[in-house]
């Protein structure tokens, strides 16, 4: 028989012993169950912390890097910062990835919109400008018909000369807008001397009286070649107009021959530019692109933009980065040699003037001097383009005088460059030719 104490104390130390695994189990349990709490714990500070901090990110790229991406794509605004994440440790994340999908699809949709408005834009200015173009010069050659039927002197003649000149700046005005919408100026010229480009644009400006032209027969009688005549006289207006408004005083111009191009300097004697206004200057003459409709902020400043257009389509350039003598600005436009012609030959510019002789006094030509006009105006075999339309050639230009003869500069009286003008004016529109295709072919 078994001892009751024995058996007692075998069953109570039986029960301790599983008392003590269970407490020790449980022990262990809550141990494993805390510790478990504690990592949640953790990681639900870390995914807070990580959650905080993509909301940080995102109200950063909407409130910072979105509005300076508007400022810079669609308001145009030059020198605006365009921050990028704000915590670094975010690149290459998902949000990181969905922030540059946003910034690529915000540039395409600007570009896109504003590439649609402006090509739209742009051919809705055009189509105004040739219509008011046309009335323009056919309103023009009425007033020249009318000026040449009556004498020169006479009050009725004057007021003729000032209402074509007004016509003439409206036309430049035309000329310029179609230009900055990626047109050609609209006019296709015959050879030009340079004497006849400087006068051409004194007169298209409305302070002419200020420009003082330094006339040499060894720079002032070289041609120019037709093709690039009236883009030249455009780009010139352009600079003597803003020489006139930004001084009082004389307004100098004269032509310099080097080897390999022909400048045509313009000094003025006003304010000079800044350093920031030179840098906007030279990226405007420099700039080639047809005009953004969507950016422009003051359609008073676009006459670098129109001279860079010109000079990157027609092979001269333009520079206002230097100092005149006289403390304003020195404007330069350089036209390289192989833009100018030979000009008319003796024969016809014999025949011509008969030609014109003849016309005014309602007299048949001497049969020498028909000859010479039906020779002049007769159309040599010349190669065409797949289309059939005359191919232009261009001609060498022509050697400078190898002396240099110097002739006083053109008298400043009204009357006087009145009358001159509307003599150029005449020789212009005699030998104007405005087939499209004859540009487009050259």
């Amino acid at each position: 028989m078994l001892d009751p104490q024995v058996t007692t104390a075998a069953i109570c130390g039986a029960g301790f012993a599983v008392t003590s695994i269970g407490l020790l189990a449980q022990t262990r349990s809550k141990r494993a169950l805390a510790a478990r709490c504690t990592g949640l714990e953790k990681q639900h500070e870390t995914d807070s912390a990580h959650l905080a901090a993509l909301e940080a990110e995102a109200r950063h790229f909407a409130e910072k890097t979105m509005p300076a991406m508007v400022d810079v794509l669609a308001r145009g605004h030059r020198g605006v910062p365009v921050p990028g994440l704000s915590q670094e440790h975010l690149a290459g994340t998902v949000i990181d990835q969905a922030h540059q999908a946003v910034t690529r699809l915000l540039r395409e949709a600007v570009a896109v919109t504003r590439d649609q408005i402006g090509r739209t834009a742009r051919s809705s200015v055009r189509d105004i400008i040739d219509e008011a173009q046309t009335g323009l010069q056919r309103c023009q050659m009425r007033v020249i018909e009318e000026m040449e039927r009556h004498p020169d002197g006479t009050a009725y003649h004057q007021s003729l000369m000032n209402f074509d000149h007004l016509v003439t700046q409206s036309l430049h005005t035309l000329q310029r807008m179609r230009i900055l919408t990626g047109s050609w100026p609209g006019l296709q010229r015959a050879d030009c001397t340079i004497h006849e480009i400087v006068e051409s644009a004194r007169g298209r400006i409305s302070d002419y009286l200020r420009v003082n032209y330094t006339y040499e027969q060894r720079t002032g009688e070289t041609y120019l070649e037709g093709r690039v005549v009236e883009p030249v006289t455009v780009a010139l207006t352009e600079l003597l107009s803003n020489a006139t408004a930004f001084s009082d005083g004389k307004v100098f111009v004269e032509v310099q021959a080097f080897q390999t191009a022909y400048c045509i300097v313009v000094d003025d004697g006003g304010l000079n530019m800044n350093p920031f206004q030179r840098e906007s200057a030279a990226r405007q003459l420099g700039q080639r692109e047809v005009l953004d409709v969507t950016t422009v902020q003051d359609t008073n400043q676009l006459g670098f933009a129109v001279i860079g257009r010109l000079a990157g389509e027609y092979g001269f350039s333009a520079d206002v980065t230097s100092t005149s003598p006289y403390g304003g600005v020195r404007a330069v436009l350089r036209i390289p040699l192989d833009l100018f012609g030979r000009g008319p030959s003796h024969e016809e510019i014999e025949a011509d003037r008969q030609a014109a002789t003849a016309r005014a006094g309602h007299m048949p030509l001497p049969a020498e001097a028909a000859a010479a006009a039906g020779a002049a105006d007769a159309t040599p075999a010349q190669p065409t383009t797949s289309g059939g339309l005359p191919r232009r050639r261009r001609r060498a230009p022509a050697a400078p005088a190898p002396a240099p003869s110097s002739q006083p500069a053109p008298a400043d009286d009204p009357d006087v460059f009145s009358a001159s003008f509307a003599q150029l004016g005449q020789t212009i529109h005699d030998t104007e030719n405005t087939p499209e295709g004859d540009h487009l072919h050259d």
